[in-house]
């Protein structure tokens, strides 16, 4: 299953989200710790503008839990107007359906930031099949919204070695606003614990009237992943 642990714990967006690749390694037999940073121009959560110019820090801890994954995420960001800071808690497993293994993740996310913080709750699940796909439903409580989250990606091997492209789509649905961001992400494995991660993609929604606005955005960004 792809790596969901929460959508506050993202570099560029994707780099742990749908579009993303798991990078987390055993620290000791039930804990599993993964840290990174990143830089980006611009950046959105469920489609709605979240930061600009930030660089940011973030650090996850990922253990077995019943018959999932509990994991708890925090990532801080130097911005324009001052720092920010996102953490949360996920609970993800696997279940069959008809010989397909399907991916369940619900989280709670605490996002701070300029335009506007929001907390939200959310259900997510992805397979794979051919490409990878993603549904989710979430709820947003300060603003008490309630939107669809589909996305789309495909990892495509590359005549470097260890450098992966990933094509994606992401597209939220809500009654108060419609947005979609569409990009190519690459992964390449440096060693066995340090990944480093790019991103060009492009960003609008149609929240014209909000701070959350985002105006055929384009993004630009890269980060670094560890493995404790």
């Amino acid at each position: 299953m792809k790596s969901l642990l929460v959508g506050l714990m993202t570099l560029l967006g994707v780099a742990f989200g749908i579009a993303g690749t798991e990078a987390t390694t055993t620290l000791t037999q039930n804990f599993s710790v993964q840290g990174g940073v990143s830089a980006s121009n611009f950046t959105t959560d469920r489609g709605l503008a979240t930061r600009e110019d930030s660089i940011g820090a973030s650090v996850s801890l990922t253990t077995p839990a019943g018959f999932g994954d509990l994991s708890f995420a925090a990532s801080l960001f130097d911005t324009d107007g001052g720092g920010e800071l996102d953490f949360g808690a996920s609970y993800s497993f696997d279940y069959d359906v008809f010989g397909e293994t399907i991916g369940l993740v619900a989280a709670l996310e605490d996002t701070e930031s300029v335009f506007g913080d929001r907390e939200e709750f959310s259900l997510t699940a992805d397979c794979t099949y051919v490409a990878d796909f993603t549904v989710g439903l979430w709820y947003e409580t300060n603003n008490d919204w309630v939107g669809v989250e589909l996305g789309a990606s495909y990892d495509f091997e590359t005549p470097v070695e260890n450098l992966v492209a990933t094509p994606f789509i992401v597209v939220n649905i809500a009654d108060e606003y419609q947005a979609f961001e569409l990009g190519v992400k690459t992964s390449y494995v440096l060693t066995e614990d340090i990944s480093v991660v790019g991103k060009l993609s492009f960003s609008d929604n149609n929240f014209g009237s909000s701070a959350f606005e985002v105006d055929e955005e384009w993004v630009v960004g890269a980060g670094l992943s560890y493995k404790f």
